[in-house]
């Protein structure tokens, strides 16, 4: 699937830095599963999303952040269904791993994966956004459960015993297939209930092995479903989600980042391997210690090397006009057109509308004018008047355009050459929300020209080329998002030699060492630095604290922190001493330890306005409705799970609540949120049933507002509300790492 630019960015979600290279490992496993939604949707076959991708759908609208696989899972009726037609329809290249198929797959689960090897062929890495590694959807099976507890028992021993007497085999290749035999003989025993034999289900291997059908789950969970929104497509989930997740994981919105799953990303195992196999490097950036040897930034072809080049040739071109030479109207014009040079140049350079542009060319026109005048003005003088004679009458007969050309200067020194120019390259709206701090403190400064510039970010073939026109570079710069009320400058138009800035704010870490990603190359770090005297990297956003023990949080450093942008900058503003902490280590780590001393100098912990990340408190509500007497904005969120798992009037125990609302008045402003979107309704039903039109009649009185929003938009609208009351939701660990107040409602009381 071609994705969206959008969703290769670089984002802080929960906490959490996802780079690039984590998102292309998103896409490709995506890739995956719309192939198997769309042979299942063909084929009336029932799947869900399961285990972490099913805690990911309703707690974060997409993947766990820290997490990069994803599960599905099958009823047995269902998944013979799917293996059925599942060689016809998958793609050529697509492969399904299983006991019999794939070597050390000793699992009663399938996988899906979209190649039989890992493929480095530019054709293929340009349909499949640079990404050369085996993903895949591993396929959990849930089978029947026989609900007499020692027949089950009777069951599960039996099925352990074929897999003890497996392992005699397991590692011998010449006795492999015995190996598979006895696997076919525990999966035949698995599968051995019928569907309107028992009412449980249970994913035998190896949870109901080790715990009996004491962990099976009511066979009618399954009955409905409803797709939730996952990153930028949907995935079916149980309609009474909230019922299976609460029994799996008990408070499962409470966000706990503990990795004991796979290695973390799933390809940098293949990526090693190649590099053994190729004996190259596949990073994209390799650090060089030249890359610390920071030169004086060009200022040769800069408007202020510039004005004062057409200052000194103004000077030249007057005294020669004073000397009444025998081509004065030559002369004067080309002063004039000089002094018009200029100002134009001024006014491309600094911008029309700015004071200290209209001062400059205020100050030129007076030139002119005076200039004009009094070459007008000039009478016949004698010809055989003595040189110096005719010196002193010229300098007389332009003494006002001399005094105007004096201003001129002093006019160009307060606003050119005394002036400071402050620059920002924004690759996105969501990222500009990391410099506006800095741009308050520079447009506060009336010495200080500031100039934002959004870069457009453009996908890039593996081999770094760009194919865009002109009207997608422009979208692609998402400037309707940016605020208003800011004056930006067109990419294409901004030439930093002429600008030369003093300071240049970045947040672009990647240059063209992202895996995806980049930006027009004049706005590299390595090249904005040969002509400012000071590059500043901000990260596009905080991060969780990160400890010495959050392997995931680390790994992704690699990606975003041993980068170009960290690497030249000046100065890189973080956080907290804590996140200093980790950036040192990471860069020296990569860079040498002779190093060290560089990082721990640049890397600056900056004065934050707001603290770092917190962890907010998630509540459960058992008592009654409500926040809190101090909430001012409150976002109510109704689950499409909630009728579904409601054994009576869902309606009835809504209006319970509304009518709590109502008693608020003017205290508490509510907007009511419906997630997800009606438009996701469990398939053949009506998830909300009539509570749409009591919520309707609700905001007519005024009550409340009904909102619709983006599990993408999250943080944006966690930010907009003083607290959070509903189910849960991908908005839950928004608020809570917003540290503002959070209660899941249990709409019952």
């Amino acid at each position: 699937m071609n994705r969206s630019i959008d969703f290769f960015r670089d984002e802080v979600r929960n906490g959490f830095y996802i780079p690039t290279a984590i998102k292309q490992a998103w896409a490709a496993t995506l890739d995956v599963l719309e192939t198997i939604d769309e042979i299942c949707k063909k084929h009336g076959i029932r799947y869900y999303a399961d285990w972490g991708t099913a805690l990911g759908a309703v707690r974060h609208g997409g993947y766990v952040p820290w997490d990069d696989d994803l599960d599905i899972c099958m009823l047995r009726d269902d998944y013979e269904k799917f293996r059925q037609v599942a060689d016809k329809e998958l793609p050529d290249n697509y492969v399904i791993h299983d006991y019999e198929r794939k070597e050390n797959h000793w699992l009663f689960l399938a996988r899906v994966v979209n190649n039989s090897k890992m493929c480095f062929d530019i054709s293929y890495l340009d349909t499949h956004n640079n990404f050369p590694y085996l993903a895949g959807v591993d396929i959990f099976i849930k089978d029947y459960l026989y609900e007499d507890e020692e027949k089950e028992n009777a069951r599960d021993k039996e099925v352990m015993t074929f897999l003890a007497k497996a392992e005699n085999y397991i590692d011998d290749e010449e006795k492999r297939d015995s190996a598979v035999e006895l696997y076919r003989a525990a999966e035949k025993r698995m599968a051995e209930v019928k569907p309107e034999e028992s009412k449980l289900v249970g994913q035998i291997f190896p949870w109901v092995l080790k715990n009996g059908n004491r962990v099976g789950e009511n066979k009618s969970l399954y009955e409905k479903s409803i797709r939730l929104p996952f990153e930028d497509t949907t995935i079916p989930m149980p309609a009474r989600y909230n019922e299976m997740l609460r029994k799996r994981y008990g408070d499962y919105c409470a966000l706990k980042k503990v990795w004991d799953g796979h290695n973390y990303p799933f390809f940098e195992g293949q990526k090693k391997e190649m590099e053994e196999l190729s004996g190259q490097s596949l990073s994209r950036f390799v650090f060089d210690e030249v890359m610390l040897k920071r030169d004086d930034p060009d200022k040769s072809g800069s408007l202020k090397t510039i004005a004062k080049e057409c200052h000194a040739e103004m000077e030249r071109l007057l005294y020669v006009v004073e000397g009444l030479p025998d081509d004065l109207m030559q002369d004067v014009a080309d002063l004039q057109q000089l002094a018009a040079d200029f100002g134009t140049l001024t006014e491309n350079v600094k911008g029309e509308k700015r004071t200290c542009t209209l001062n400059v060319v205020d100050a030129l026109q007076a030139f002119c004018d005076a200039l004009w005048e009094e070459c007008n003005a000039i009478g016949d003088l004698e010809e055989d008047m003595a040189s110096d004679g005719k010196k002193e009458a010229g300098k007389a007969a332009f003494s006002q355009s001399r005094a105007a050309l004096d201003k001129v200067a002093a006019v160009v020194k307060e606003n050119i050459y005394d002036r400071k120019e402050v620059l920002f390259l924004s690759i996105g709206p969501r990222e500009w929300k990391s410099f506006d701090k800095y741009y308050q403190m520079a447009v506060s400064d009336e010495k200080t020209d500031v100039f934002v510039v959004p870069l457009p970010l453009m996908k890039k073939t593996f081999l770094g080329n760009i194919n865009m026109s002109d009207e997608e570079m422009a979208d692609a710069t998402c400037l309707k998002d940016y605020p208003s009320g800011i004056d930006y400058a067109d990419w294409a138009g901004y030439d930093i030699s002429l600008h030369a800035p003093e300071t240049v704010y970045i947040h672009n870490p990647y240059d063209g060492a992202n895996p995806c990603l980049t930006v027009p190359t004049s706005f590299y770090a390595e090249n904005v630095r040969k002509y400012a005297d000071e590059v500043i990297y901000v990260p596009i956003a905080d991060t969780a604290e990160i400890g010495v023990n959050d392997k995931t949080d680390i790994y992704n450093m690699g990606h975003y922190v041993t980068a170009p942008g960290v690497v030249y900058a000046d100065i890189v503003y973080v956080q907290s001493e804590n996140i200093k902490r980790r950036y040192v280590e990471v860069l020296t780590a990569f860079a040498g330890e002779k190093t060290k001393d560089i990082w721990e100098k640049k890397i600056k912990v900056r004065d934050a306005a707001k603290g770092p990340v917190q962890s907010g408190k998630v509540y459960v509500d058992d008592v009654h409705g409500g926040a809190g007497p101090n909430v001012k904005r409150l976002l109510v969120c109704i689950g499409a799970n909630e009728p579904a798992e409601c054994e009576g009037s869902f309606a009835e125990l809504l209006n319970n609540k509304l009518e709590i609302m109502r008693n608020a008045g003017s205290k508490l402003k509510v907007s009511v949120l419906l997630y997800p979107s009606p438009d996701y309704a469990p398939e053949g039903t009506d998830a909300y049933g009539d509570i749409l039109d009591i919520l309707h009649k609700t905001e007519k009185e005024g009550i409340i507002e009904i909102v619709s929003a983006s599990p993408r938009r999250a943080d944006d609208v966690a930010r907009e509300y003083d607290a959070y009351y509903g189910s849960a939701s991908a908005f839950v660990p928004a608020f809570a790492v917003e540290g503002k107040p959070v209660m899941i409602a249990d709409f019952k009381v």
